[in-house]
């Protein structure tokens, strides 16, 4: 069976093409670019509608959706596009692949999807729709691709914050980092340098949730070759970390949290409210903690990595 990827040149998309090849699975990439991963059969188009991928899907292909606007700025800027990108294609491109026979469709969404009840931990079917750009475009795409009564096997895989590097072949050859999520790494290692040399101190902020690239990937194998339908499970450490644990693994300086810089924080951030700007400063004290309990006890999946001892080991081998 095929492996189709679609958004293949993206993050996630990306690595899992590479992480499948390394395993000797046949690999069908499709993205906008001109190429794809080497040993792949590449598809390019201009849009990831059914009519740009026409004749793209064989019997018993296996479907990854892995494309989509993952920026929350972004998606709040072009709120059509998001809408678009994230929701109407691939619904398009489930019923194309209905139609050609293709085995199974896994829609990666995200954790973002749903507003968790704060402070407690969220299972799947827990906490209210999301109404902003990003995560409500993800939760009508669910819906959907669920609701859908074409004869094809349809989950949806919601990924909490993913970091880190893929390991091709599962665990054996060189490290893979994509550039975006290097340049993301090293720039919170330099901020939280130069903020510890000065004031070792960071606001009090609520828990989040954090998966690792390679542990995803291997979730995401681990729901296509099940039997699963119609399923929705979350991807998630069972560790969660808060600004004071980031900002002492990524700088190698101790960081305690205050209450103090919270309330300034705070202050600063309802200042902006009134004035009509909005800003993420009114989140920092909320927790956003996931459970990946059905995956872990239906599927069996282990998740080794832990958010931490990446920072760590970043900031001890640069």
């Amino acid at each position: 069976m095929r492996w189709v990827i679609i958004g293949s040149s993206g993050y996630i998309g990306s690595a899992l093409s590479r992480y499948l090849l390394a395993t000797g699975d046949p690999v069908v990439s499709v993205s906008r670019r001109p190429s794809g991963p080497q040993g792949a059969f590449h598809h390019q188009v201009e849009t990831l509608s059914a009519k740009d991928c026409a004749g793209l899907f064989v019997a018993g292909d296996r479907v990854i959706y892995a494309a989509g606007m993952a920026s929350v700025r972004e998606c709040r800027q072009q709120p059509g596009a998001a809408e678009l990108v994230n929701c109407r294609f691939p619904g398009e491109l489930l019923g194309a692949a209905a139609a050609a026979q293709a085995d199974s469709f896994l829609y990666l969404s995200s954790v973002k999807a749903v507003t968790p009840p704060s402070g407690q931990l969220a299972r799947e079917y827990e906490g209210q729709p999301a109404s902003d750009v990003y995560g409500g475009s993800k939760w009508r795409a669910e819906q959907q691709l669920l609701a859908s009564p074409a004869e094809i096997r349809v989950n949806v895989l919601r990924p909490a914050a993913v970091y880190g590097e893929c390991e091709n072949g599962s665990g054996a050859g060189q490290a893979d980092v994509h550039p975006v999520a290097a340049k993301r790494v090293m720039a919170w290692r330099q901020k939280f340098r130069v903020w510890g040399r000065f004031i070792p101190r960071v606001p009090t902020t609520g828990f989040r949730s954090f998966v690792a690239l390679g542990d995803l990937l291997d979730a995401i194998r681990l729901i296509v070759e099940s039997r699963c339908d119609r399923e929705v499970f979350i991807a998630a450490e069972p560790q969660y970390c808060d600004l004071s644990v980031i900002g002492s693994a990524a700088s190698g300086r101790t960081m305690k949290n205050s209450d103090f810089l919270t309330a300034i924080v705070g202050l600063v951030a309802r200042s902006l409210s009134v004035m009509g700007v909005k800003s993420g400063l009114l989140e920092v004290g909320r927790s956003e903690l996931y459970s990946s309990a059905r995956l872990r006890t239906t599927l069996n999946w282990r998740p080794v990595r832990r958010y931490r001892q990446f920072l760590q080991a970043v900031n001890e081998g640069s």
